[in-house]
């Protein structure tokens, strides 16, 4: 046996592939370790796993980003309603002078946009509250300062591994 890179590396190739393989695994295993996954009691996913929106904002193309980030990780999930699907959440603005940003609402099926604040967002911060608002419909609750789950507008816009592993959840879910 010899030391190489601070692994003891046998002569056996067999030895070697499984403890090469062990360690990806640890690693793996270690990351996914401190994820934390968040999920509500409810979402406004329908049975086909769809969350068909209708309406619209004056962010609208904030909230086509939002729905194009969560898009791209499962696709064809969230989709505009069409002739031919039923509205999943009805998407609108609102204006009230309180510190609400925006609001998910599963009793009316809405995500409503606080102009009295949104205006004063920039486009990373419009995009975060896009996104964790459909994050809410999708299912996912509140999460840590650094995921777009977080519960005050923190210009996240990637999806963190606390909300993917929470979205994964939540799709199974539904």
């Amino acid at each position: 046996m010899r030391w190489s890179g601070g692994i003891i590396v046998k002569k056996n190739r067999k030895y070697v592939l499984g403890l090469c393989l062990a360690l990806i695994s640890c690693l793996f295993f270690s990351i996914n370790a401190y994820a934390t996954t968040s999920v509500q009691y409810w979402d406004l996913v329908d049975s086909g796993k769809h969350l068909d929106w209708g309406g619209g904002t004056q962010y609208q193309s904030n909230f086509d980003g939002a729905v194009n980030t969560w898009n791209a990780y499962k696709p064809g999930v969230i989709r505009k309603d069409t002739a031919l699907t039923v509205e999943d959440v009805y998407v609108w603005d609102y204006y009230t002078t309180n510190d609400d940003v925006g609001l998910t609402d599963p009793n009316t099926a809405e995500i409503r946009f606080n102009i009295y604040n949104m205006q004063n967002l920039n486009s990373n911060d419009r995009k975060n509250a896009c996104m964790h608002e459909l994050g809410h419909a999708l299912g996912l609750e509140h999460n840590e300062p650094a995921d777009v789950m977080y519960k005050q507008v923190n210009g996240v816009t990637v999806l963190t591994q606390n909300d993917k592993d929470s979205y994964n959840l939540s799709y199974t879910w539904y």
